[in-house]
């Protein structure tokens, strides 16, 4: 199974790297593409107006949209972003549907029969449906390397998505498909003898059950949850199989029978046998329970949901001591992060920071489960989601330092000069504003300068150069438009005003324009030819040795005793008449032939080293990197744990370190040295650059650790594919 599962992935991501790299290579597909993508929106746009089926398509949509939208609030412990969940949207619509119809077909063809006879409606199709509709988690259990750290609110999340594209699906066929006098005049889920079939209330939590308006007897939860409940089943199970064995498969199994009972109980009402029916109300599952509990399957899901997003936090509380917190964060819950998120969006100061504590609490969630559940192949994602979570991590803290430390200013300015009047709460919270503005005016031009400063001092503390400038020029907008926050505060619905509306539909008009795209492109396109002209205006002799180092010794014209160097006079090295006699045929951009050099660093213009080579063959034109990988796995006392992974030994030693080398030859490198045991004859950097093979020499050969090179391999080969990686096992370290 490991080598099927590895071999599918493998061959899928290799397909993905040539599709980049033909992407990279012919620019015009790109071109196509989006003019391809423009001309599908306005055609979209045109059947909404002139298409009455376009219409029901959107409909449909925006319902289905809403009930993900409801799972993605309530499944609190989540780590997948909004992209995968609306890919298994995607799959449950595209794949899962088709799918099921294939099936349920096949099996007519071979046992006869119509769609329409009770074994099928009320049999087959509510098994293949249910079953079916678990597709797009079982390929994510099976291909995803991070599938082992799961939180169980991804599983009924992931559960959730694909039923309701399923549901998608479903419904619009139905709207498309059911016309007549009575579905123009009533609506597509209207029939004659049940009334309104399908019901979409606002205000229901996940709307779309299916109960007859007319003489109602049963009724029956829509597929997202149907689905979300199984998936969240599978969760449990896999978190408890280490305590109870296969055993633990037994739960979601019986969540399925249920499911599965459930939805044949609706589709063959009033044709099922009675045993059937008596076995389904047992289940409490028939209408009889609607006035107490609404439907009892829903009330199970909420309560397995509520376990699970108490779960989930209390194994976040576990990892406690190796995650970031923000300050005043003691305990992870949900409320305190709700509550942050909440107040940065709609606190109107700060809403910047709204997407920094998403992303930043999404991927604090990611690493826990890591730490606490991750396989050899998940804990190879550990460096970079900590290294997003920091970047995330020190945006958010920095953000709130830096409207902290404003509204202190502006507190403390508030007391001083008004120290005996004590307006009422709102009041106060408005007059921050005024009198900040009011200390802001006062201050001469120098003065207001050097408090941006100061902001841009503070900030790049935290954060990159532009990112940091942002925020140091947010100090002076919001400290000089006081006035009109604290009139917004006292008068909220100034904020209605159609000045307002207006500006805000033009912003999200001009951010999805044509124009905004392309002003990017030329940004984008313009800023890598710019920053090449500037640095090459900064180093006019990049290959001269560094100022105030000693210049290289000069090695003896005989060869070493007992040295390990190769024979100067053996190697292919000319005499200083064939230099200078072929200087004028030299390509420094190619190796030179025939050479092997050790130990070549590559410095910037400060002389700093920014990477180091263990050995360079010009010849062959190959990068050899020796790495000691024995000992990996001695366990550390104290911890009982080994001192790092196979998989954090790869993409520390090989992923990472290899990602910097490459790019800072390509960006920050200037200039080539040798180092104090390296060789005294070295290329320059022109020459090296042409290189793009490298092959890493490890002494150590596990299969765990065979299998984390591989992973942190592919991941270089995806970064650059214009590159090639390759592994030498018990070979020189």
């Amino acid at each position: 199974m490991w080598h099927i599962r590895t071999g599918i992935r493998d061959a899928l991501e290799s397909g993905y790297r040539l599709c980049k790299a033909a992407l990279k290579r012919y620019p015009a597909i790109r071109l196509a593409y989006a003019a391809f993508s423009w001309l599908s929106l306005a055609a979209l746009a045109l059947s909404l107006i002139f298409v009455e089926q376009s219409r029901a398509m959107l409909i449909q949509y925006l319902w289905s949209f809403y009930v993900v939208l409801q799972f993605w609030v309530l499944c609190r412990g989540k780590t997948l972003p909004w992209r995968q969940a609306a890919l298994c949207v995607m799959a449950g619509a595209l794949l899962v549907v088709p799918f099921t119809a294939l099936t349920v077909n096949a099996v007519h063809a071979l046992a006869g029969g119509r769609t329409t006879d009770t074994w099928s409606q009320a049999g087959l199709t509510p098994i293949a449906e249910e079953a079916w509709k678990l597709l797009p988690l079982g390929a994510m259990l099976l291909f995803s390397r991070r599938a082992s750290a799961f939180s169980l609110s991804d599983f009924a999340m992931i559960g959730a998505a694909s039923g309701a594209g399923f549901q998608l699906a479903e419904e619009l066929s139905r709207r498309w498909t059911n016309t007549g006098a009575i579905a123009d005049r009533y609506g597509y889920s209207y029939t004659m003898l049940g009334g309104e079939t399908i019901h979409w209330d606002l205000f229901d939590l996940f709307p779309g059950r299916f109960e007859e308006s007319i003489l109602p007897s049963l009724m029956t939860v829509s597929h997202p949850v149907h689905t979300a409940m199984i998936a969240l089943g599978c969760g449990m199970a896999c978190r408890l199989r280490d305590r109870l064995g296969r055993a633990a498969y037994l739960f979601p199994l019986a969540l399925l029978l249920w499911a599965i009972l459930d939805h044949a109980a609706y589709n063959g009402q009033n044709r099922l046998p009675d045993w059937v029916m008596t076995v389904h109300g047992w289940t409490g599952s028939g209408y009889e329970t609607k006035q107490v509990f609404l439907l009892m399957l829903k009330q199970v899901f909420l309560l397995m949901l509520a376990i699970a997003v108490i779960w989930d936090y209390a194994s976040l509380n576990l990892m406690r001591r190796r995650l970031p917190a923000l300050p005043g964060e003691s305990f992870f819950n949900p409320f305190s992060e709700l509550w942050s998120m909440g107040e940065a969006l709609f606190g109107g100061r700060s809403r910047g920071r709204f997407a920094y504590l998403l992303a930043f609490y999404r991927e604090r969630r990611e690493l826990a489960f890591i730490l606490l559940h991750g396989n050899p192949e998940a804990a190879g994602r550990e460096e970079r989601v900590r290294e997003r979570m920091k970047r995330h991590y020190r945006a958010a803290a920095g953000l709130a330092a830096v409207l902290l430390a404003i509204g202190a200013i502006a507190g403390v300015h508030a007391f001083a000069f008004h120290p005996v009047s004590v307006p009422s709460g709102d009041a106060c919270f408005a007059c921050m504003f005024d009198s900040l503005q009011n200390w802001w005016d006062r201050l001469s031009g120098f003065e207001q300068g050097a408090i941006i400063v100061g902001a841009l001092a503070l900030s790049l503390l935290f954060f990159e150069f532009w990112p940091a400038l942002g925020i140091a020029l947010t100090v002076p907008g919001i400290a000089g438009s006081g006035h009109e926050i604290a009139d917004d505060i006292r008068d909220p619905k100034r904020l209605l005003t159609p000045e307002n509306a207006l500006a805000a539909a033009v912003a999200i008009l001009l951010s999805r324009l044509p124009i905004g795209k392309a002003m990017e492109w030329i940004a984008k396109k313009g800023r890598e030819p710019l920053e090449k002209r500037f640095k090459k205006l900064g180093r006019e002799k990049p290959d001269l040795p560094d100022a105030g180092k000693p210049p290289k010794r000069e090695e003896p014209s005989g060869p070493k005793p007992d040295s390990d160097e190769p024979d100067p006079g053996k190697d292919g090295k000319r005499s200083d008449d064939e230099d200078d006699a072929g200087s004028e045929e030299k390509d420094d951009s190619a190796p030179a032939a025939g050479k092997s050099y050790r130990e070549v660093e590559i410095v910037d213009q400060q002389g700093n080293p920014v990477g180091e080579f263990d050995e360079i063959d010009a010849e062959k034109g190959i990068f050899y990197e020796d790495k000691t990988a024995s000992g990996l796995d001695k366990v550390n006392p104290r911890t009982g744990l080994p001192a790092q992974t196979p998989q954090q030994f790869a993409d520390r030693q090989i992923l990472a370190k290899t990602r910097n080398r490459i790019n800072n030859m390509a960006s920050n490198a200037v200039s080539t040295r040798a180092t104090a045991h390296g060789s005294a004859d070295i290329p320059s950097l022109e020459q090296i650059k042409a290189i793009k093979r490298f092959v890493f020499r490890l002494d150590g050969d596990t299969p765990a650790l065979r299998s984390a090179v591989e992973n942190s391999l592919n991941r270089l080969r995806a970064e650059f594919p214009d590159h090639t990686f390759n592994v030498l096992f018990r070979g020189k370290p």
